[in-house]
């Protein structure tokens, strides 16, 4: 199953919400995999200190012989401290593009088999013929836009193209506010509302943010657990989302 994630034009943190939702995959469903398609250039390897390769490159070059989805597995590295497998984008923009230009054929595939795979587009442009040939082709879609008002904006004037392009897309609105309110500015359905949490806070910010960095985590679960096929939380997510209950009140 192909999950896209995309933003529209200033609208940073697809990676961002890509990796957050890869670590909160609910227990006991296959981890899905992130794949940096980013033509502008990845992100990951520089934020985490990693090589480009293995990654998008020499997944491009092996899957000219054998598309296939466990090829996956060969050429992803494991991020953070969740392990997410991604397969990393070479920083320099024309690699990035030229290797995610290749790769539509082992998207065709990785849309057929049930496994979960997010892909980062990262900013995309819905008057290119290929990027809307791309998102067309995705099982999900969602649309990563801050909660300030030129974001807002941006995705409430493109809704009816991005709706053309993929009937199911889906808004991933990030800041403080509540889904109801984000619901209530915008014509494209919302799938969730992750909190901003700032990842170069100090110590002392941490602590303070300890109540949104708990609210981010369980919006993250319920998420995940929503684009995994809406199964009933068990384990940890039970106990995280309980948690978070006691918590707020």
């Amino acid at each position: 199953m192909l999950i896209g994630l995309c933003s529209l034009k200033s609208s940073p943190g697809v990676t961002t919400t890509a990796l957050t939702l890869a670590g909160a995959w609910p227990p006991g469903c296959p981890r899905p995999t992130v794949v940096e398609l980013d033509a502008r250039g990845g992100d990951v390897a520089w934020r985490f200190g990693l090589a480009t390769d293995p990654g998008l490159r020499s997944l491009a070059v092996a899957a000219r012989v054998h598309p296939a989805p466990d090829l996956l597995a060969v050429h992803a590295q494991s991020v953070g401290a969740a392990g997410v497998p991604v397969v990393v984008a070479p920083v320099e923009r024309d690699a990035a593009r030229h290797a995610a230009v290749s790769l539509s054929a082992l998207l065709d595939v990785l849309g057929k088999v049930p496994e979960p795979v997010l892909a980062d587009f990262g900013e995309v442009d819905l008057k290119d013929p290929d990027a809307r040939s791309v998102l067309a082709g995705v099982a999900a879609l969602l649309v990563v836009a801050r909660a300030v008002p030129e974001q807002i904006a941006r995705l409430q004037a493109a809704t009816q193209d991005l709706l053309r392009v993929h009937p199911q897309a889906k808004a991933v609105v990030v800041g403080d506010i509540a889904h109801r309110e984000a619901a209530g500015m915008l014509a494209l359905p919302v799938a969730g509302v992750l909190p901003l949490i700032d990842p170069d806070a100090g110590p002392l910010a941490r602590l303070a943010g300890l109540r949104s960095s708990r609210s981010f985590k369980v919006a993250a679960m319920r998420l995940a657990i929503e684009l995994s096929g809406g199964i009933e939380p068990t384990g940890s997510v039970r106990e995280a989302v309980n948690d978070h209950a006691e918590v707020s009140r």
